[in-house]
């Protein structure tokens, strides 16, 4: 007789689930779980057996973090194994600290899952070289996944600069018309105690600005770790860099998934730029990538809305199709 291994995929990403269940549907011996976010994670191990967890950090509802903390919800023993894009190496020791036994940054490879499978005693009677990651044309879901790991790797590359842990965002990957996007824009000018930067940025035949919203009292102290004077006359300098800073690590991570080079313009404090033509028809679609970078231990947010024409959206649908 098999012995049933159950096993849990807490992720909110559906390709992560398609991912899993192309190296474990149908194997013997192995009963598949899958929830969306922490919360029915603990509530899937309350009610059974759970032998490995699969665990994302970065989800709505509850995160990873917060599910490790809460563990354990039952007495039966569960291998938990961090599948995450947040590859900080103060997350990856975090995890450890709340008993994750293993720590895998996304994208992961098929054969890698396999691999530790076969070595935690899970028994696969497939070839490694047939499990296939995904098989979907859902160019959103495909485009909102290599976000998710550019933002990560951006997020390590900020962290690693400044010794400062930043809160792992969830980005947004959606359409906005062109009168959207106008709302969007003057909400901002009418924040109180928040300045805006806008970017622009080419590559790949991708055409696209950066509008960056940068708010809290931390903002200069940050700058100073920049290494920026603290003088009243080098505010805009300060915003500026680290804006460049917020996007430009984003753009080269999104660049190492995509295998487009990208190059950036020098980015203007947005009072005296306006993004949107006034000839420009209100039914006009942008694609748009939104994200929040968030220090841990200072006063600082800086909201991030990367926004391409209708263009480079066909450009960016052929590209998810070459990598899926």
């Amino acid at each position: 007789m098999v012995e049933i291994q159950s096993i849990l995929v807490c992720d909110d990403s559906p390709i992560v689930h398609r991912a899993v269940s192309g190296v474990l549907s149908g194997q013997e011996g192995v009963m598949l779980f899958f929830a969306e976010n922490g919360k029915e994670a603990l509530s899937c191990l309350q009610r059974h057996d759970i032998d490995i967890m699969f665990l994302d950090l970065s989800m709505p509802v509850m995160d990873g973090f917060e599910v490790l903390k809460s563990l354990p919800v039952s007495k039966h023993d569960t291998r938990v194994v961090v599948l995450s894009a947040d590859v900080q190496k103060q997350a990856m020791e975090r995890c450890i600290e709340l008993g994750a036994s293993h720590f895998f940054p996304k994208p992961f490879r098929p054969e890698q899952l396999a691999s530790f499978l076969r070595n935690v005693g899970v028994k696969l009677f497939l070839p490694e070289t047939q499990s296939q990651l995904l098989d979907h044309d859902d160019s959103f879901l495909a485009f909102k996944d290599i976000a998710n790991i550019a933002l990560g790797r951006g997020a390590a590359i900020i962290s690693d600069h400044f010794g400062e842990f930043i809160k792992m965002p969830l980005p947004n990957v959606a359409r906005l018309t062109s009168g959207e996007l106008a709302m969007a824009i003057h909400d901002i000018r009418m924040r109180n105690k928040s300045v805006a930067v806008v970017q622009r940025f080419v590559g790949g035949r991708i055409h696209g600005e950066a509008l960056v919203c940068l708010r809290g009292k931390d903002i200069a102290a940050f700058g100073r770790k920049m290494g920026f004077s603290q003088m009243d006359e080098h505010k805009n300098e300060i915003v500026i860099d680290i804006a460049n800073l917020m996007v430009s690590s984003f753009l080269v991570s999104l660049s190492e998934q995509i295998k487009v080079r990208f190059s950036v313009r020098q980015p203007i404090v947005l009072e005296d730029y306006m993004t949107l033509d006034n000839n420009e028809s209100v039914n006009h679609q942008f694609f748009t990538v939104e994200y929040t970078y968030q220090a841990e231990s200072m006063d600082l947010e800086c909201d991030v809305l990367m926004m391409m024409d209708n263009s480079s959206t066909q450009v960016i649908k052929k590209m998810m199709g070459a990598l899926h």
